[in-house]
């Protein structure tokens, strides 16, 4: 989050909505013109170089390289900052939407995380301020607040806005929850593979099977069309084995001479 706060503010032209910090890449949502997305992402790469070298890290950023996407709608928007909000918690089963704290899924529509301002980046001495930054520069807006010894995403992201897009916070919250298929196209978008729980695959299912197969239960189809609704979740929502056998019924047996292991 250092690292996010000091590309931030020398590119003075991007406004980050949201983010996350994944074990392998990361999401941003950033509003900007082209070229100033870019630097942005330049100057993080080189911000990312020089950290990892102070470090004693040697890390090959050959691959880093943006996939740069534009947004064109509002409710593509809307789909974007949810899907980024609840990608670890999709990837991580001990997480929730607002648990993980590598990003500023936590603050949306959260005025507890509001409250958590511990201290002020301008009450630091220059040893904590050092400790905090990982650098020499610490020329940090006073302003910024800190929340175990990082900077809270409330300095530096634009959340107002990024709340702005939602009709309220239950709008909000009904997406980060329910709105599956929102979550699908994005993945297929952005080249992700993404994870669905087994309330949300079972929403899914009970769609398929109320558009294709008459309305019956996952549970009560023939055998046929419960192995072209199994097909339909593997390949579609990247549902493993066990997945399909609970709503199905079909022995996992069965279904890794399907799909394999």
């Amino acid at each position: 989050m250092v690292l996010t706060a000091t590309v931030l503010k020398e590119v003075s032209g991007v406004r980050i909505i949201t983010f996350e910090l994944m074990s392998n890449h990361v999401h941003f949502i950033l509003y900007g013109t082209k070229e100033d997305v870019e630097l942005y992402f330049t100057n993080l790469k080189l911000k990312l170089r020089r950290l990892l070298k102070i470090s004693g890290k040697i890390v090959d950023l050959k691959g880093f390289k943006p996939n740069i996407i534009a947004i064109d709608d509002l409710e593509s928007l809307r789909n974007q900052i949810v899907y980024t909000n609840r990608n670890n918690y999709l990837v991580d089963p001990s997480q929730t939407p607002f648990s993980y704290p590598y990003g500023a899924n936590g603050y949306y529509f959260n005025p507890t995380a509001k409250a958590l301002y511990r201290s002020r980046y301008g009450d630091l001495n220059t040893r904590e301020r050092r400790d905090l930054v990982h650098s020499r520069d610490m020329n940090y807006p006073d302003s910024y607040c800190v929340v175990d010894n990082h900077f809270s995403p409330f300095s530096y992201c634009d959340i107002k806005l990024g709340e702005a897009f939602f009709r309220d916070a239950r709008h909000y919250f009904y997406k980060v929850s329910r709105d599956i298929e929102s979550y699908k196209e994005v993945a297929s978008l952005t080249g992700d593979l993404t994870y669905y729980t087994d309330d949300e695959l079972y929403a899914a299912a009970i769609v398929i099977c109320r558009n294709e197969f008459g309305g019956m239960r996952p549970a009560l189809l023939p055998t046929e069309q419960k192995k072209e609704l199994a097909t339909r979740l593997h390949y579609g929502y990247n549902a493993n084995n066990k997945q399909i056998s609970r709503l199905t019924k079909l022995s996992e047996n069965f279904l890794c001479g399907m799909f394999g292991k």
